[in-house]
């Protein structure tokens, strides 16, 4: 794997539910790091579905990248909790987004599809960085 096709690096993503009823679509920030195949990253999002949390939750990433396609488990650490969401994507040609499905294992029915893009500012280093790599 190329460097320049690191997932190192802030990103903004979003999730949406299968089924509506579950909750709108959800916006969210990521500070990623890849080493290897291990993937790992912090991510920070709005409340939206635990009363007795803050208005904002912090969760971890944890997982692996094999060539286009990743695979990891957001833990969120505000709260215990018996089950995790696990996302599967996909990595565009450009690793500037990942598409996919995210579910809970032991719930089934609570599951949906989410986007993770580079954030503008790294999306433009990503940019700059290919560009003078091509001059060579």
């Amino acid at each position: 794997m190329a460097g320049s096709d690191s997932l190192s690096g802030s990103w903004t993503g979003r999730f949406d539910y299968d089924n509506i009823s579950f909750g709108a679509p959800v916006s969210f920030d990521a500070v990623l790091t890849e080493t290897g195949s291990t993937l790992r990253g912090e991510i920070v999002e709005p409340n939206t579905f635990r009363k007795e949390a803050t208005d904002t939750l912090l969760a971890v990433l944890a997982g692996h990248r094999n060539g286009s396609r990743v695979t990891f488990v957001k833990t969120y650490t505000d709260f215990e909790a018996d089950d995790h969401p696990h996302y599967t994507g996909q990595i565009n040609a450009t690793a500037t987004r990942v598409t996919g499905t995210w579910h809970f294992p032991s719930s089934p029915g609570i599951k949906g599809t989410f986007l993770l893009a580079r954030t503008a500012q790294a999306a433009v280093r990503k940019t700059v960085q290919t560009a003078v790599e091509l001059e060579f």
